[in-house]
């Protein structure tokens, strides 16, 4: 008897843990969400963490991305940096990827992944029984955040006279509406404003581990200090619905497109819309941007 009462009880128990499995890769709502996009790391053994010297070892890392972003070929990239490449061999460059990479999705759970090669590398400098270096290397990738947030369009002619199609005061739920990406929508809030505007306070947060930029500037003018500083924390947003929304960007035009910059990793928008009846609609917002994410590994290198 208690043979079989372990055995029903094992049966559950996998079957619990399958669906909480699978409970963890179903959408919400319309996005699967989460905070991550594109990661690098080192192929293993390339480079291994022990060689000669004069040895050619190859150098390979893995993209892998965990967004929900399809990237073109080519357009996310990756370079090594840290050491000095001349001494091992190395080429001063980005290389991109051989194809597309595509983001997590209906068939794609995991989200896509490619390898980028640089070669061998070889040390042949000096060495006294052992030397240790650490190798860096840098993703750098375009990528987006879009939203499909219900937001409540309410006169406050129509909020006075109590109509309960929805309600201004009601806080917006992000989980499910937000794509996965570094870059996130955190909250919203709606006020009234005047007599048939409703105002929507969006909150923007780098939530990723890696740094943001200007959408309009490439990998290799980042690596100019100038440029680099100048485009860190910009990201471009775009409102596509609903029509007629106004936000009011830094740069001192109103309109439903332009640079926003963030401050300690997050920013606070003011957006508007008229209001002549009461209705639920979608905020749909599209963030772009340029993000770049790092990696390392310690290697030592023996004397020959």
């Amino acid at each position: 008897m208690k043979k079989y009462i372990i055995i029903i009880f094992l049966a559950l128990l996998l079957i619990f843990s399958g669906c909480a499995k699978k409970d963890t890769n179903e959408k919400i709502a319309t996005y699967y969400g989460g905070i991550d996009g594109v990661s690098i790391s080192f192929k293993e053994i390339a480079p291994p963490d022990q060689f000669d010297q004069g040895k050619e070892v190859p150098v390979a890392v893995l993209l892998k991305n965990k967004g929900e972003y399809d990237i073109v070929s080519g357009n996310a990239k990756a370079k090594i940096y840290g050491i000095n490449l001349d001494t091992f061999n190395l080429l001063n460059e980005y290389r991109g990827t051989n194809g597309i990479l595509r983001g997590k999705g209906e068939f794609n759970i995991e989200g896509g992944e490619r390898e980028i090669t640089f070669g061998n590398l070889k040390y042949d400098e000096e060495i006294i029984n052992s030397r240790d270096f650490e190798i860096r290397a840098r993703a750098c990738y375009p990528y987006q955040t879009k939203t499909d947030i219900p937001v409540c369009i309410k006169s406050s002619i129509s909020e006075e006279t109590g109509s309960n199609v929805c309600n201004i005061g009601e806080e917006k739920v992000t989980e499910g509406t937000v794509s996965g990406a570094p870059i996130q929508v955190t909250s919203i809030t709606e006020k009234t404003r005047g007599s048939n505007q409703v105002r929507f306070d969006i909150k923007i947060e780098n939530k990723g581990a890696g740094n943001v930029y200007s959408n309009d500037v490439t990998c290799d003018q980042l690596e100019d200090d100038t440029v680099n500083l100048q485009n860190k924390n910009k990201i471009f947003l775009e409102v596509i619905n609903p029509l007629d929304v106004t936000c009011a960007f830094r740069s001192g035009e109103d309109s439903d497109k332009g640079y926003i910059e963030l401050s300690n990793n997050e920013a606070v928008i003011s957006c508007w819309v008229e209001a002549q009846d009461t209705y639920t609609d979608y905020l749909r917002l599209t963030l772009s941007y340029m993000y770049t994410e790092t990696t390392s590994k310690k290697v030592t290198i023996f004397e020959k």
